[in-house]
């Protein structure tokens, strides 16, 4: 009995062993043959292939570059008329919305107080004067006093000053456009009783029109009070103009610098308030043109592309996007000539060794403008 267990134990044994023998044979057979793709004779890892990319020799020309912004039209000129002296409103010879020349008659405050008190003032000037030059006579021949004599000068310049004020004051009569513009708004009626202060109505200049935008300090370089561009309101044709004014003060708010770019509008077509978009030609800098698909995102956040360099080996290097059109990109941040990874790129590691494929040379064509 105990030989027959014995017996049956070692055909088990037998059978364990044969099973696993292709295992251990065959690893030894390969290791006798000089190893396989994941070994070498040494022992050690064998390198990967090298992976096979495609390229583009490129070369960085001149690109004027474009700067883009999001803001609103705004008048060139806005003043708020105000009363100066207290009075009703006789007449108002200009609508809301009609075009007024500079110096034309926008209301009249009633003047009839002011010109009596002109004619009042005047006749006290004369009769001042009358005074003093008897007074200087009398002093001089030793009748009158120094005392005397200047009194009497007082009260003449006292008069003047009278006769001054009330003449401004009949001139505040009529509120007078102060430039060429539109009356915007008008804030008074025919009859009304108005105060030194209380508002008239509104004037604006819309000749040139202002484009306003907030430029970001981030993107401050190259721009530059003169530099040329368009302007678009909405789906409307593209109105060329020139940066008028850069702010040399930040916002406290939004750390971004007022611009004011300048349109003509002699026909005032265009109003203020709209939205608008705004394009500043900047000067040219030597970029590389690339297609969008090209870029790579790195672990850090950065945009970029590969290239490779010598010995085949492949660095990232970040890019700056200058100008883009129809699809095409134009980048700064690459050596002038440079061999850009185009395909295959997502799947790449600094440093690492390809086998590149260079595509043929096409035709490039320059940036929209």
């Amino acid at each position: 009995m105990r030989r027959s267990h014995l017996t049956a134990g070692l055909l088990l044994l037998a059978v364990v062993l044969w099973m696993v023998s292709p295992y251990f044979g065959s690893g030894a057979a390969e290791d006798r043959a000089g190893g396989t793709t994941a070994t070498t004779a040494a022992g050690g890892v064998a390198e990967r292939p090298r992976m096979r990319v495609r390229v583009r020799d490129s070369i960085a020309r001149p690109v004027a570059r474009e700067l883009v912004l999001y803001g609103h039209t705004e008048a060139d000129r806005r003043v708020e008329l105000a009363a100066e002296i207290e009075g009703r409103i006789l007449a108002l010879p200009v609508a809301k919305g009609d075009t007024v020349r500079e110096g034309e008659i926008v209301a009249v405050i009633d003047p009839r107080d002011r010109a009596a008190w002109v004619r009042e003032a005047e006749a006290l000037v004369r009769q001042r004067e009358r005074d003093y030059e008897a007074a200087r006579r009398l002093g001089a021949k030793g009748f009158q006093s120094e005392n005397r004599v200047a009194a009497a000068l007082a009260l003449l310049e006292e008069a003047r000053a009278r006769l001054e004020r009330a003449r401004f004051e009949l001139s505040r009569t009529e509120i007078r456009a102060p430039f060429a513009g539109i009356l915007e708004r008008r804030e008074v009626e025919v009859g009304d009783y108005v105060k030194p202060g209380d508002p008239i109505g509104v004037i604006v200049d819309l000749d040139p029109l202002l484009v306003v935008a907030d430029l970001p300090e981030a993107r401050l370089a190259g721009v530059r009070p003169g530099l040329p561009g368009r302007a678009r309101l909405g789906d409307g044709p593209p109105l060329a103009g020139r940066l008028r004014y850069m702010a040399r003060e930040a916002d406290v708010a939004t750390r971004t610098f007022r611009l004011e770019f300048a349109v003509p509008n002699p026909g005032l077509a265009f109003a203020a308030g709209r939205s608008a978009d705004l394009y500043l030609e900047l000067e040219p800098v030597p970029a590389h043109e690339i297609a969008s698909s090209t870029l790579t995102l790195a672990d850090d956040g950065r945009l970029g592309v590969f290239v490779v360099e010598a010995e085949n080996r492949v660095r990232f290097l970040p890019v700056t996007i200058v100008r883009s059109a129809g699809g095409r990109l134009w980048v700064t941040g690459l050596p002038e000539r440079a061999r850009i990874v185009t395909t295959g790129q997502g799947f790449l590691t600094e440093g690492e060794i390809v086998e590149p494929a260079v595509e043929p040379p096409a035709t490039v064509a320059g940036p929209a403008s």
